[in-house]
């Protein structure tokens, strides 16, 4: 039986894989940008 075919790892791959795709989004967009912004609606 493969390591793969089990639940755990699976869990274990898919978080890592995942996280690593929050990482670089987070990384590409700068970690200072947690502000919100100005409301879209402000000026209607």
């Amino acid at each position: 039986m493969a390591v793969w075919n089990k639940p755990a790892a699976q869990w274990v791959v898919k978080t890592c894989y995942y996280l690593a795709i929050l990482l670089g989004l987070l990384w590409i967009y700068g970690f200072n940008d947690f502000t919100a912004g100005n409301f879209i609606y402000t000026n209607f």
